[in-house]
């Protein structure tokens, strides 16, 4: 079972680590048995970095040693995915190799779209997409004669927070007319599920208090989680998305492919109302900005409160050595410190970094055409630009 949390270490030394004169390639590989085959990614690997291998000899920037260093890094890639390395469970390897020895592998349950990057640093968006961004997934399966509570993060049931029987019968037979004693049996009943209700919501409000889980999805009978509904205290209605129902026990499988299916309806939805709002409303106004230009010009000056921008968004640029500046714009030095600017061939990572450096929330969205039609990047900003 995937939990990020136990490469933390490998993550942590990524993620912190300090550009250097020397380079580094970052090779994203998608390794999903369940499409892929040895062959084809293998295969993928080769070409990639032959195509690479071209590009670094056009590179007059990088010097001889340097050539040689990426070339003895390669062989070491291609002989490690050909002898050693199995897939198992896993969909996307990220390794990180660098001219200094570096070699951290990190292994993901979700599929990403295979490329080398070579930079000052390790290329790691993605890792600080799915660390900041992704939503915890609570899910609350229930019926009259138990409960149970299950995470679900990065497409897969992590597991079980905690798990309840009730004192409530499953079922209850009583005439239209009931006697006063059957009415006193129904009355203790439905205390009885009150209180099964009180204990379940209990533990939600703490799960939620303690950052375990950030939104919430019923699973089971519909009527019975239709009524905890009603029965959830008002912090965690606001959290709830929705609810998955079937008429028999959840399996694993199916409780996972249920939950998937709404998770990916509930984030679709929003991601796009968030571009549709971004182009119809906030650029109209002057309260936001597209493409990568004025994006990086709103970043600079601490002005976005939410970045929006495709996967498979890149843009190659300048980073100063000094300060941190941001430009896709060949400069002479920094205009702010007159540091020397570094070249990358992608300054993705730098963007999403100084955006989550100034608290900015980041939507990362998949498959609108209208935002790359605009420049797979936009901002809705913190104050209107002419203010």
């Amino acid at each position: 079972m995937f939990d990020i949390n136990n490469q933390s270490e490998e993550i942590k030394r990524i993620l912190d680590y300090v550009s250097t004169d020397n380079l580094f390639i970052s090779l994203y590989l998608e390794v999903d048995a369940s499409k892929i085959t040895k062959q084809d990614y293998l295969s993928k690997l080769n070409s990639m970095i032959v195509e690479k291998r071209s590009e670094i000899e056009k590179n007059s920037s990088i010097s001889n040693l340097n050539r040689k260093n990426l070339n003895d890094i390669f062989i070491k890639i291609k002989n490690y995915f050909n002898d050693y390395y199995r897939p198992e469970f896993v969909k996307t390897v990220l390794l990180f190799a660098g001219e200094d020895d570096t070699w951290v592998e990190i292994k993901l349950p979700v599929n990403i779209k295979s490329k080398i990057m070579i930079d000052p640093k390790p290329h790691t968006q993605v890792l600080r997409t799915l660390i900041n961004n992704t939503t915890r997934y609570g899910i609350l399966e229930i019926d009259r004669e138990k409960a149970q509570i299950y995470l679900m993060y990065l497409g897969q049931i992590q597991e079980g927070f905690a798990a309840f029987i009730s004192e409530v019968p499953s079922q209850v037979k009583y005439r239209r007319e009931g006697s006063d004693r059957e009415k006193q049996q129904m009355g203790r009943i439905e205390v009885k599920l009150n209180q099964f209700f009180k204990i379940i919501n209990d533990k939600l409000l703490s799960l939620f208090r303690e950052g375990k889980i950030d939104t919430l999805i019923l699973a089971g009978i519909k009527d019975i989680a239709l009524q905890f509904k009603n029965y959830m205290s008002s912090s965690i209605q606001p959290k709830y998305i929705g609810y998955i129902t079937s008429d028999k026990p959840f399996s694993p499988q199916s409780l996972k492919e249920n939950a998937s299916k709404l998770i990916k309806q509930v984030e679709t939805e929003y991601k796009d109302n968030i571009v549709k709002k971004l182009l119809e409303e906030y650029i109209p106004t002057e309260w936001g900005v597209i493409g990568a230009a004025d994006s990086i010009k709103y970043l600079m000056l601490d002005q976005i409160k939410i970045l929006i921008y495709d996967t498979d968004f890149e843009t190659p640029g300048y980073v100063c050595e000094k300060c941190g500046y941001l430009t896709i714009k060949e400069e002479p030095s920094c205009p702010y410190c007159d540091g020397r600017l570094i070249h990358y061939s992608d300054i993705t990572d730098e963007i999403i970094e100084v955006a989550l450096n100034q608290g900015c929330e980041l939507v990362e969205v998949r498959e609108n055409q209208y935002l790359k039609d605009s420049g797979s990047i936009g901002a809705i900003l913190r104050f209107k630009i002419s203010a």
